[in-house]
């Protein structure tokens, strides 16, 4: 199984790194062009999100407020997910968790599983816009206030 195949829904993860018809190299492509209209890189999208699983340290349903402005929550599972580039041990790091950022100020909210900052830093990948897991950036720098 290729790459591309091994990201559809129900083989690497039940909701899939990418949809049914994305193509990998076109979503790479859209996504780089995204962030640098932004001015900003992958790697520091990766590094704000961090910041926040760093901050929250074991997340709870209800949340923590971080920097008086974010409420930072989420879920801890047993077990992990594999990278699908196959380059980060058995689990990519912080992936048996799915956290959420609620920005106080703006009232908007940005899910996230933990395994994204592998992802988006090593991979520069924010996963398929047809991906429930996906972290789109242009709506991470906006919530996450990456400047």
């Amino acid at each position: 199984m290729g790459l591309e195949e091994s990201m559809r829904p129900g083989q690497l993860s039940n909701g899939g790194f990418l949809g049914e018809h994305e193509k990998l190299d076109d979503v790479l492509k859209a996504d780089d062009a995204t962030v640098r209209r932004l001015g900003l890189t992958h790697e520091k999208i990766a590094a704000r999100i961090q910041y926040f699983i760093d901050k929250v340290c074991y997340p709870t349903r209800e949340g923590s407020l971080i920097d008086g402005k974010y409420l930072v929550g989420g879920e801890v599972y047993r077990g992990g997910q594999e990278c699908p580039w196959g380059d980060a041990g058995l689990f990519m790091p912080n992936s048996e968790m799915d956290l959420f950022v609620v920005n106080q100020q703006t009232g908007e909210r940005l899910k996230f599983p933990g395994g994204i900052v592998h992802l988006i830093q090593v991979h520069h990948f924010h996963e398929g816009k047809e991906s429930p897991y996906r972290v789109d950036p242009e709506r991470a720098a906006r919530i996450l206030e990456i400047k």
